[in-house]
């Protein structure tokens, strides 16, 4: 049985990867895998609502409505669809008590949709309602004022700004992205994000190495 979403995402994959020659390969990896997906135990393939109420976090609270409202594109459509399906975690929780990691933990989450059964990042605090050992595919809300600070993974990394134009480093260089930008990350790629004065609303695909967990660079 076709599950509306993951045939929705694999439509999207495709026409990325057709619009950007760069985005060619990694789209074709998501576009490969999606097809080996399948929902968690005890998830129906055409869910009409959620089993239970998803865990949640108090910036999700704070933002992701008004982050919606403003959220555009096939992706923030993609994001409109399966929202109500997931649930929301904290990472990098070996970085507690650092006081720059607490204030962005305080102003950060991110939603697993397509991923393992225990998300390792969050140390196994939510599921995807999507299962796949080769991709990771989920959403980010990030609130303003928020400085996620350089980090490495070894993921190949790409991201869909629905909502909010936030500073974006990529190496050693630093570009705006607003509503509609594509960020692309290489694996290994040196990587940072600024809010400004809204929340920032993202769908984002790890093509590569999704198991993987990210460093704080210390510099």
């Amino acid at each position: 049985m076709a599950i509306p979403f993951i045939k929705a995402l694999s439509a999207f994959a495709a026409a990325e990867g057709a619009r950007d020659p760069d985005l060619a390969r990694p789209m074709g990896l998501l576009g490969d895998a999606l097809t080996r997906v399948v929902p968690s135990a005890g998830r129906p393939a055409q869910p009409t609502q959620p089993p239970t109420q998803p865990p949640t976090q108090p910036v999700v609270e704070r933002h992701l409505s008004d982050a919606l409202a403003a959220a555009v594109g096939t992706a923030g459509d993609l994001i409109a669809s399966v929202v109500d399906e997931v649930g929301w975690a904290v990472p990098y929780p070996e970085y507690a008590g650092e006081p720059d990691m607490d204030a962005m933990r305080a102003n950060y989450s991110y939603a697993p949709i397509i991923g393992s059964a225990e998300d390792a990042i969050s140390g196994g605090a939510v599921a995807a309602p999507y299962l796949s050992d080769e991709v990771f595919v989920g959403l980010v809300l990030q609130g303003p004022g928020c400085d996620y600070p350089s980090h490495v993974h070894k993921s190949e990394e790409i991201f869909w700004v629905t909502a909010g134009t936030s500073d974006w480093q990529m190496g050693d260089q630093w570009r705006v992205e607003g509503p509609g930008g594509v960020i692309h990350h290489g694996s290994g790629v040196r990587h940072a994000t600024v809010t400004r004065d809204e929340p920032l609303l993202m769908l984002f695909a790890w093509v590569t190495d999704p198991g993987c967990i990210p460093v704080i660079v210390r510099r």
